[in-house]
């Protein structure tokens, strides 16, 4: 399956025929505007990691509920009202990277929350032009307030092999190989 940035995201519909698994009947037509907004986020969002963060990583700050955010990412667990100081921490590091998405499902859970599932994968040169590539499983979930979609929880992680406990940055680990010890 093939990677996707804001300029090959098309539509909802578009992200399910790129699927590489069949898509969630948990899709409700009702909600298909609020899934093409929740799209178009995510767009946003790559459009702003992918050309603005060089200039000004701040800039990706508006893509977050910042008070309200709890997350489990690549550095750890950040609890609510700290998402802040790790963001000015830890997203300058990413200012020179390329983000892109494979198996990007959106769904809307009502007209002001949602969530999405996908693979990222993030590439680029350091602060300390160091090359990096990194691709992770992510879960965003969002919520809308005055026509305006920000997340308030993100869950990255990357498939560890049990039997060497080590994680896998290219999430190619098979699970059911994985597994065994």
């Amino acid at each position: 399956m093939a990677y996707f940035d804001e300029n090959t995201l098309t539509t909802v519909q578009d992200l399910w025929k790129n699927l590489s698994y069949p898509k969630s009947n948990a899709h409700k037509p009702e909600l298909l505007k609020e899934e093409e907004e929740i799209l178009e986020f995510y767009k946003g969002w790559a459009s702003c990691l992918n050309r603005e963060f060089l200039e000004d990583s701040e800039t990706g700050k508006k893509f977050y509920k910042v008070d309200e955010v709890v997350t489990f990412d690549l550095f750890g667990f950040t609890g609510r009202g700290a998402f802040k100081e790790h963001f000015e921490e830890t997203f300058p590091y990413f200012a020179n990277a390329k983000v892109d998405f494979k198996d990007l499902e959106v769904f809307a859970t009502s007209k002001t929350s949602g969530y999405a599932t996908m693979i990222q994968r993030l590439r680029g040169k350091s602060q300390d032009e160091k090359p990096f590539e990194m691709i992770y499983r992510i879960t965003g979930i969002l919520t809308k307030e005055n026509g305006v979609w920000q997340w308030v929880h993100e869950h990255v992680s990357f498939p560890v092999n049990m039997a060497t406990k080590e994680a896998d940055f290219t999430s190619s680990i098979d699970p059911k190989k994985a597994f065994h010890f």
